[in-house]
């Protein structure tokens, strides 16, 4: 007989890592406003009278393109989103049901009880919570966010 060693994150991570479940139908407006946010700045005015120069590159586009490719909070939504659709593309019927229900719903109908009674999942309430802790758990480990409570 093997002793199987359930492994927990943190209570603070996991609640991160279902906020950004909970995000994940808004994601691709996230980062399309990002984008419009980066790509149409608000202009400051400048109110120098001098002649320096300053030291931004003087073509549009390219500032664009770097200001794109170095926005850490874009490559954070971006990722998230990605890594979020490639796990759901991989993971079983059941635990897509629940994240769905859960976490992608505005209003949720159903919980996990109600998803099992329902029959909407083919599994016992606590094999739903069981699926959903482990995707939970696997998500923080890809976003980079996994530590184990002591």
């Amino acid at each position: 007989m093997s002793i199987r060693r359930q492994t927990h994150i943190r209570t603070s991570i996991k609640h991160a890592v279902e906020d950004i479940l909970r995000d994940y139908p808004y994601l691709p407006t996230y980062i399309k406003n990002r984008r419009e946010e980066l790509l149409h700045p608000i202009e400051d005015v400048d109110e120098n009278v001098g002649g320096s120069r300053g030291n931004k590159i003087n073509k549009p586009q390219e500032q664009m393109i770097i200001t794109l490719d170095d926005d850490r909070q874009l490559h954070a939504l971006e990722r998230q989103q990605n890594t979020i659709a490639a796990m759901l593309e991989h993971t079983d019927h059941d635990t897509r049901v629940i994240l769905k229900e859960l976490y992608f719903k505005r209003y949720p109908q159903y919980t996990m009880g109600g998803l099992a009674q329902q029959h909407l999942i083919y599994c016992s309430r606590a094999s739903g919570f069981r699926k959903r802790d482990a995707f939970v758990e696997e998500l923080s480990k890809n976003l980079g966010m996994y530590v184990a409570e002591r």
